[in-house]
């Protein structure tokens, strides 16, 4: 076990005021290794990329702590708040590419609005290029690259930073399988590689059982149960586990159907 790199203590957020208010997140204690691959799962409506925004302060939580590599995020002034957010990274379903970049440019996006002098940068993305699996895409456009490869420049740029967490939210969802199980399989090399913690947003349990270690279940905007993958696929303690799972066995099936027909 590594030591505590993301701690959630008491994590509450709603949304509007008055009998127009949402309770997005109720009392969230949730704590990420260092070196983890933890996934939070849940159905749509449980407030997964909620909590996920509120780790980087992308959302500001209403009340509780957000801890990151020993900082309280919560009590950040906004500089250094910018500051923190650097070794913390974000890949997204969407993929959120500049379409007017190419591959290599969009790398260097952040490393130019963080004052990275254009040779170190552009020397960093190649390396990076190199590093997701895609030397020979330098010059191209998003346009001309598949959901795939669209995704792993996505990484390489959330790499650029050299960040300690990488929040991948629902970063696989737009991909068919055989390209998820590619890009499940680069997280996991980076996480091995590079040390990088890696939390997973998901309604999938596929994707938690392939590269998680460690998961927590999420139901409208509660914790309903956390522990190793393997305890909690082999022995659900909370009825929205039991979901997750029938759910996915009956995805499954369906694959293996379709697999016959063809």
């Amino acid at each position: 076990m590594g030591e505590p790199i993301i701690e959630l203590r008491g994590l509450y957020k709603t949304f509007g005021t008055g009998d127009g208010e949402v309770r997005a997140l109720s009392d969230i204690n949730i704590t990420v290794d260092a070196g983890d691959i933890f996934g939070i799962i849940g159905l749509s409506g449980a407030g997964k990329s909620t909590l996920v925004r509120c780790i980087n302060l992308l959302e500001r939580p209403t009340r509780g702590e957000v801890i990151v590599n020993g900082q309280s995020m919560t009590a950040l002034s906004d500089k250094e708040l910018r500051r923190a957010r650097q070794s913390i990274s974000m890949i997204f379903q969407s993929f959120n590419l500049l379409m007017q970049r190419t591959a290599l440019e969009n790398i260097c996006f952040p490393m130019e609005l963080a004052g990275v002098r254009r040779e170190d940068a552009r020397a960093r993305a190649r390396e990076l290029l190199e590093v997701v699996d895609l030397p020979d895409k330098a010059d191209a456009y998003p346009v001309q690259l598949s959901g795939g490869q669209k995704q792993r420049v996505a990484i390489a740029r959330a790499l650029a930073s050299d960040p300690r967490v990488l929040l991948c939210d629902e970063a696989t969802s737009a991909l068919d399988p055989k390209t998820t199980r590619s890009i499940l399989a680069l997280l996991q090399e980076l996480n091995r590689k590079l040390g990088v913690t890696v939390v997973v947003i998901t309604h999938e349990m596929r994707v938690v059982e392939q590269i998680c270690n460690r998961v927590a279940i999420l139901e409208r905007g509660v914790v309903q149960e956390t522990g190793l993958v393997s305890d909690v696929f082999n022995n659900p303690q909370s009825a929205a586990a039991r979901v997750l799972l029938r759910g996915a066995a009956a995805d499954e099936d369906g694959e293996e159907a379709a697999k016959d027909v063809q």
